[in-house]
């Protein structure tokens, strides 16, 4: 049965569609058998139903666009039940307009053949798909953002990142991040599809996405069946003409019949001279029309390929992009929940060793850090050396000396704040402050006076004779403000 789809939530999943009589049927994520396409409202689709009007099997429809090239109406559309029905009556149309252009058309005269579709159609009819997922782009925010990171690196940990934000802080909804996941799964499925665009047969496609869509072509690979049909018919004449006239003339020879063999033989003769003569004529047309075909092959099918590697890595660029700025946005909207969040700010930052965001960068360390880094597959590799020389350009790390938990919880979450990519360590006590500051080079050491073993300018003069932080800038906290137990400020 037809339909199209009057309402969808990306958030679970579920859809309503609409048929020819306005009845409405129910569709879920498990009943949505496209794994290509994402449903959408408006989109037209395919699909099956139960006797409860609850569809079982739901795909999108090969027509999406009525009209001109496509030789189906929207009527049509809803008037039959399949698109297999709807396909052959496509065919059929095409075949009649085949068939009026070659009754119409004199072929002796041509001398070209006239596109029914622009080469460029057909390839944007190809990859349609990969166009409207391209598309979805628009709904996302624009944004200006100092790097982008790498989809293909990091697509395996982007729900990694968003699970553990939604597990640590139950009043983020999924639905928050909706939009991002929905336009992403669109475009990986445009972006896997790649794979099998690169071992594509072009020749086949030329043949399919433009060769049968052209009705005049077509037309013409009529005109030249018939020619030739035509040419072999005359040469089977003209070899059945030679036959009898050899027998003819043997008859003659021996007397036989001789006044009624004579006339027989003249009429043959001159209908041998006639089909030579259309044996000729259809030979000349077929060459004619034979190298107007090939002519026109080998043009266009070159005219096609450059074409289509261009759009195609046009396509491939723009998916790409859209993807790394996809998986940027989801990153980006995990940092600023993280940062925001009461949760994440009580449990998670309490802990000292918790001293970067939890978010994709994060996930792809922590996966690593369990890892041989000797004996990494080809896959790890790239993502281990992609993310260090991102980290290696864009982090920070800063050191906070406090024994005061909550005010080194503090002062770590506002310099979370600043940046996605910044590492804020906590010293609580003399050895793991001297540990660090011997082994890590910090962008910035922050000190709380009210709060520390030994005075701002001791710390200052010691760490400042160490070669990993000669010239680290420093910067002395003010004074906490302290409030009674009734939540006035003393």
């Amino acid at each position: 049965m037809h339909g199209r789809i009057v309402r969808y939530l990306n958030s679970n999943g579920k859809g309503v569609v609409i048929n020819a009589s306005k009845m409405l049927f129910d569709f879920n994520k498990e009943t949505w058998h496209d794994k290509k396409v994402m449903p959408m409202v408006g989109m037209y689709v395919e699909f099956r139903c139960n006797e409860a009007h609850q569809i079982t099997d739901c795909k999108v429809s090969k027509f999406q666009e009525f009209g001109g090239n496509t030789m189906v109406s929207e009527a049509d559309f809803w008037r039959y039940d399949t698109d297999e029905e709807l396909l052959t009556l496509q065919s059929n149309a095409r075949d009649a307009i085949v068939q009026k252009i070659y009754k119409s058309t004199d072929y002796t005269k041509i001398k070209e053949i006239p596109l029914t579709i622009k080469l460029v159609e057909t390839i944007k009819n190809y990859f349609h798909q990969e166009f409207l997922a391209i598309s979805f782009l628009n709904d996302l925010p624009v944004f200006e953002e100092e790097i982008f990171f790498d989809y293909t690196h990091l697509k395996r940990f982007g729900m990694k990142a968003l699970d553990h934000l939604l597990f640590n802080d139950k009043t983020i909804a999924k639905d928050d991040f909706i939009e991002e996941l929905s336009v992403m799964t669109r475009l990986d499925s445009a972006f896997s599809d790649f794979s099998r665009y690169n071992n594509a047969n072009l020749q086949q496609i030329f043949q399919d996405s433009f060769l049968s869509k052209q009705c005049h072509y077509q037309a013409l690979v009529v005109a030249v069946n018939n020619t030739k049909d035509s040419q072999n018919l005359t040469q089977k004449r003209i070899n059945t003409l030679k036959g009898d006239i050899l027998l003819l003339e043997r008859r003659i020879q021996s007397n036989v019949e001789l006044d009624k063999s004579t006339q027989k033989l003249n009429k043959l003769k001159k209908d041998l001279e006639e089909m030579l003569k259309a044996e000729k004529y259809y030979g000349g047309l077929f060459t004619h029309l034979m190298g107007m075909k090939e002519k026109f092959d080998a043009f266009y099918l070159k005219s096609f390929s450059e074409l289509y590697q261009k759009i195609y890595i046009r396509i491939f660029k723009k998916v790409k992009s859209g993807l790394d700025i996809c998986i940027t946005i989801l990153d980006n909207k995990i940092y600023h929940k993280v940062t925001k969040s009461v949760a994440f700010s009580k449990n998670f930052f309490k802990t000292p060793e918790n001293d970067r965001i939890p978010n994709i960068i994060y996930f792809v360390e922590q996966y690593m850090e369990h890892l041989n880094k000797d004996r990494l597959n080809e896959k790890d590799a790239l993502v281990y050396r992609y993310v260090n020389r991102v980290c290696k350009k864009h982090r920070k790390y800063f050191l906070v000396i406090s024994t005061n938990e909550k005010r080194a919880t503090e002062i770590k979450l506002k310099i979370l704040e600043q940046n996605k990519f910044n590492v804020v360590k906590t010293a609580y006590k003399n050895t793991i402050y001297f540990t660090m500051v011997n082994e890590i080079h910090f962008d910035c050491i922050y000190i709380d006076p009210e709060n520390v073993w030994k005075s701002p300018n001791e710390f200052i003069r010691e760490i400042k004779a160490l070669k990993a932080n000669e010239n680290t800038k420093f910067s002395i906290l003010p004074g906490s403000v302290k409030e009674n137990r009734f939540g006035f400020t003393e």
